[in-house]
């Protein structure tokens, strides 16, 4: 019964670790508009990155995925 209660909580732990990303870098372009790379990993999954183009609005800005690498 524990060894069971110890595999479910450690599944339990690794599933809500979710996929983690991490902003590598933020470059201004010009005006509102900054390039972005991201890289993310999941338990289960490997690490790969993603470049955007992002534009400013305000408070808010809206990212368009250029590549995912």
């Amino acid at each position: 019964m524990k060894r069971s209660l110890k595999w479910c909580l450690l599944l339990a732990a690794i599933g809500s670790t979710g996929c983690q990303a991490v902003y590598t870098d933020i470059r201004h372009v010009d005006g509102n508009r900054y390039i972005i790379t991201r890289n993310k990993s999941g338990p289960f999954t490997k690490a790969h990155g993603t470049v955007l183009d992002c534009q400013a609005n305000g408070d808010a800005m809206t990212c368009t995925e250029i590549s995912d690498l």
